[in-house]
């Protein structure tokens, strides 16, 4: 439940796991150069004073990247994750119970 695909991983059915990961280690990195790419944008336009830095500073210059960010298409993506992450622990507690069940599979006595 950690991270979409690992469930698939542990039970070794390594090709859905990967088809689960990829799309969201993906996802998760666009994000995060996204995220870092605004914010040195906007560091570079409004760079801090010499002296000390202080925490509203940092406040400021996070809520102006924000503001910055294309949302919609990280909204996209978030949602997207957010359903990979719902499909793949579901997946992956049926996959379970499929495998303990083929394990434990009562034999039959004549």
């Amino acid at each position: 439940m950690l991270f979409p695909g690992w469930g698939q991983l542990y039970l070794k059915k390594y090709k859905r796991g990967l088809a689960i990961i990829l799309p969201v280690a993906a996802g998760t990195i666009y994000i995060v150069w996204a995220v870092v790419q605004v914010a040195l944008a906007v560091l570079k336009a409004t760079p801090f004073k010499k002296g000390s830095v202080h925490f509203s500073d940092v406040v400021i210059l996070s809520i102006n990247s924000v503001k910055a960010l294309d949302l919609f298409y990280l909204m996209l993506i978030i949602i997207f994750i957010i359903l990979l992450w719902i499909f793949s622990t579901v997946d992956a507690y049926f996959l379970g119970k499929k495998e303990i069940q083929s394990t434990v599979a009562p034999k039959e006595s004549i």
